[in-house]
């Protein structure tokens, strides 16, 4: 009877110890299957998002591209030129700088930024620099073409004793297409300043310069975006991997 007893527990023990066993494999498993679960998800949402960096950069580097060649052909501009293609690729810098700042980590954000204010400003400068020449520019080029109006405003601007300018040539200018009421404006301005003795030149950027550090910060720029996508965002563990020896 007592081997018998013996022999009946030792089963009934082998039984009540394989049951915890079975569950610790299948919580393992079960873990197992979450973690690479989560993995995936969490790579897929960083390719996502590494996508849309990677478009949002490409979008503002040829926004900033096409800002230093405007300014590049603006700059040395021997004839007035119309400067909405300026306007808009100001706004486009913007435009394009918010979404590097909403679908990049800071550091690129601040690295995008700091092109985007240099190379704004220095647009912005040329533009306004040219505004000042444009209207003598378009005389200039009305009295090669042998507009009699233009030819007497010249000739009355070109006095070395500057006098008043007759209301009415300013009008003939302006009504024969020659230059528009803006550059009347500025002509007229300029006029006044040296009637009152004051030179209305101002000293020209170097261009040269900045455009080569524009182009140096865009080249940073675009090592900085790539050295973030070529390095792995999650440190997941080989694929095919699960993780063992852990408890549950």
């Amino acid at each position: 009877m007592q081997i018998e007893a013996i022999s009946a527990l030792a089963a009934s023990g082998a039984a009540i110890l394989g049951v915890p066993a079975a569950l610790v494999v299948g919580l393992r498993q079960a873990r197992a299957a979450r973690q690479a679960a989560e993995h995936a998800t969490q790579a897929a949402r960083a390719q996502w998002r590494n996508t849309n960096l990677r478009e949002a950069a490409v979008a503002f580097v040829m926004a900033v591209e096409q800002a230093l060649e405007l300014a590049r052909e603006i700059k040395p501009a021997q004839m007035a030129l119309d400067l909405e293609d300026g306007k808009r690729l100001r706004r486009e810098l913007r435009k394009t700088l918010a979404v590097v700042q909403l679908e990049g980590p800071q550091t690129i954000a601040q690295h995008a930024e700091r092109v985007q204010k240099a190379v704004d400003g220095t647009l912005a400068t040329v533009m306004a620099e040219h505004r000042r020449i444009a209207p003598t520019l378009a005389l200039r080029a009305a009295v090669e073409q042998g507009d009699e109006t233009a030819i007497a405003l010249r000739r009355q601007l070109g006095r070395p004793n500057p006098r008043r300018i007759d209301v009415q040539l300013w009008r003939d200018v302006v009504r024969t297409g020659v230059l528009t009421s803006r550059q009347v404006g500025f002509l007229a301005h300029q006029h006044q300043s040296r009637l009152a003795g004051y030179s209305s030149t101002r000293p020209r950027i170097a261009f040269a310069s900045l455009y080569s550090s524009h182009r140096q910060a865009l080249g940073e720029f675009i090592t900085v975006v790539r050295d973030h996508l070529d390095t792995p965002p999650l440190n997941l563990p080989p694929a095919g991997t699960t993780t063992t020896g852990a408890s549950p």
